[in-house]
């Protein structure tokens, strides 16, 4: 039988079954199929009765959170092309405090490395001792485009946790457990 070609993420994939997984990763796992130095890739901890199935989007090591792992080129593109402005929102717990001067700084963005670093909205969740979490929501995500942005507001972030992605949140699901999803769920999240 003849195979259409497919591409997801940039990866080359046979007409198989679509699969579509949501996925709480854990912090310390690389969230890319291959860095030959990441000592435990986001794929390791799918079961190979998926298959290939490859991460959308970019969640940092130090991260965690939901990810969605597809081997749906077109979905891929959805949910990474900045034009279909998908929101991904985190919380995010930093050192120090966040007044109205921040929160504007955060939605004029900085440039960083010829890059504008910036957020849809941001606002506080809970403060205390020198600390805040704020909930932030972006359309597009750059390498490590919210630790950059703190950073470059002197606050240092000590926990990021995707909590959104679309219309699909993180909810219930525990670090490293994934939730098996159909299309016409998956696609309802990004439309």
């Amino acid at each position: 039988a003849d195979r259409d070609a497919v591409k997801a993420c940039g990866k080359l994939l046979s007409s198989e079954k679509q699969i579509y997984i949501l996925f709480n990763k854990p912090k310390g796992v690389t969230a890319t199929c291959e860095d030959k130095y990441a000592e435990e890739k986001i794929t390791d901890l799918i079961p190979k009765r998926f298959g290939r199935v490859y991460p959308v989007g970019r969640l940092d090591k130090a991260s965690r959170g939901l990810i969605i792992l597809t081997n749906d080129g077109e979905l891929c593109h959805r949910f990474t092309h900045p034009k279909f402005e998908i929101e991904k929102e985190y919380r995010v717990t930093i050192e120090g405090d966040v007044d109205n001067s921040t929160i504007s700084k955060l939605k004029r963005g900085i440039c960083d490395h010829d890059e504008i670093l910036k957020v849809k909205s941001a606002s506080i969740f809970k403060a205390w001792a020198n600390k805040t979490q704020l909930d932030v929501i972006i359309c597009e995500g750059k390498k490590r485009h919210l630790r950059r942005l703190f950073e470059a507001l002197d606050h240092k972030v000590l926990d990021l946790v995707r909590i959104r992605i679309g219309r699909i949140n993180l909810g219930p699901l525990k670090d490293g457990k994934l939730r098996l999803v159909d299309k016409k769920f998956i696609y309802s999240a990004c439309s």
